[in-house]
């Protein structure tokens, strides 16, 4: 099954759009790193109990849950350098309007807003930097990719406990809109040499029919799978660590928040080593099964009882970072799995979509499984999710090696 070739074939990669790319993710990766050291504040200030805030960090995901591959269809249709920047305005605008919220209900439907901004750009950037990477590179580009979460995540993490002392809240939202929309006008500036040429018009397919054409295939779904059970695994486990080690180890919110940012930069070490050993031949679906067994194994003993608050943070260490090989295994078998180069970012949308159903879905739940039976039941969700995904991982091994 021959690699879709890239825009760039025969040319230098153009690494600076390949970095304005990733930025691109860390700003949308910023909208989910801002909330988890905040949940304590936003508690205590909204008077929302843990189920609630469960459902603030999750409901991000809800419409982008739902319009993912659509967006991608769309994207490679309009152009994705324009719908990237698109999704950059609409992301800063929810961001604004969180900020000036006052209730549960206006908070949760600016966090659906960013989600619709943030989807747009998920979708276009990594298609973009495909397009501007020799195909020798493409792995490497995509290994950059899957470490914009972790990196975007980590460094908000840990800004977090600063902006809220400054600005409170709301100042952290409103800050946060602010720089979405500095980097988006960069963005725009910085990539007019793209390459961004609109895919099939009024004479080609119409949306639907390119979007029957990945999901025709089985590869874009088992991507699809793997991606979206990783994503629900992850998103629990350390979105609520700070919650528990100022709870139940006397940590205080800036040492929890930093600690945690810690942990989840790992797992931006862990894409960039993956997308470098997939880069070097290393079997794409045997990095998943390793990250998956590592996630399944250290995300169950992270909240089991009689660990000190310093051997929780190891497991968490060990979750985050050997995750970390599956995102930019699964972005860099994208463009084998693809119908053609002009379909790329549907797969990418297919892909998010499933990543925001999972982050949608999973922190409610483990809240629920908490609230239930305390903080050990709560990982069993995460063995559950990450055993199924390996057996998804599997069939990606056979399909792989069929074709």
């Amino acid at each position: 099954m021959p690699a879709p070739r890239s825009d760039s074939a025969g040319m230098r990669t153009r690494w600076t759009i390949v970095l304005l790319g990733m930025f691109a993710g860390i700003m949308v990766a910023f909208q989910i790193g801002k909330l988890p050291a905040a949940i304590p504040t936003l508690q205590r200030e909204l008077s929302l109990d843990l189920v609630e805030a469960g459902w603030v960090l999750a409901v991000f995901h809800a419409l982008a849950a739902a319009i993912g591959a659509i967006a991608g269809v769309y994207a490679d249709r309009w152009g994705i350098r324009r719908v990237a920047f698109t999704g950059l305005l609409a992301t800063g605008l929810g961001a604004a309007a969180g900020g000036l919220s006052d209730g549960l209900t206006l908070l949760l439907l600016s966090r659906m807003v960013e989600g619709v901004g943030s989807i747009t750009v998920l979708v276009s950037a990594p298609a973009l930097m495909l397009r501007a990477s020799q195909p020798g590179d493409q792995g490497l580009a995509m290994g950059m990719w899957g470490s914009f979460m972790p990196t975007g995540m980590a460094v908000m993490t840990l800004l977090t406990p600063l902006l809220l002392a400054l600005a409170g809240w709301r100042g952290l939202w409103i800050v946060n809109a602010g720089l979405v929309w500095l980097f988006a006008g960069l963005f725009w500036a910085a990539t007019r040499a793209a390459p961004d040429p609109a895919g099939p018009g009024a004479a080609g397919p119409g949306p639907w029919r390119e979007l029957a054409g990945v999901l025709g295939r089985t590869g874009p779904w088992l991507l699809m799978l793997v991606m979206g059970l990783y994503a629900a695994a992850y998103l629990p486990i350390l979105g609520f660590l700070p919650k528990y080690l100022i709870e139940h180890h006397g940590y205080s919110q800036s040492a929890a928040a930093a600690w945690v940012a810690l942990a989840i930069w790992a797992n931006a070490a862990g894409n960039l080593t993956g997308g470098w050993l997939g880069h070097r031949g290393a079997p794409r679906w045997l990095l998943m099964i390793v990250a998956l067994t590592t996630m399944g194994i250290a995300g169950w003993l992270t909240y089991q009882p009689g660990f000190s608050g310093e051997a929780r943070l190891v497991f968490a260490f060990v979750f985050s970072g050997g995750g970390g090989l599956l995102p930019s295994s699964i972005f860099g078998s994208v463009t084998r799995h693809a119908p053609d180069r002009n379909r790329v970012a549907g797969v990418n949308g297919l892909i998010q979509q499933s990543t925001n159903v999972g982050q949608l879905a999973s922190p409610p739940i483990f809240a629920t499984l908490v609230a239930a039976g305390g903080w050990p039941q709560g990982p069993w969700l995460i063995v559950g999710l990450t055993a199924t995904a390996i057996g998804f991982a599997l069939l990606l091994r056979r399909l792989e090696r069929r074709g």
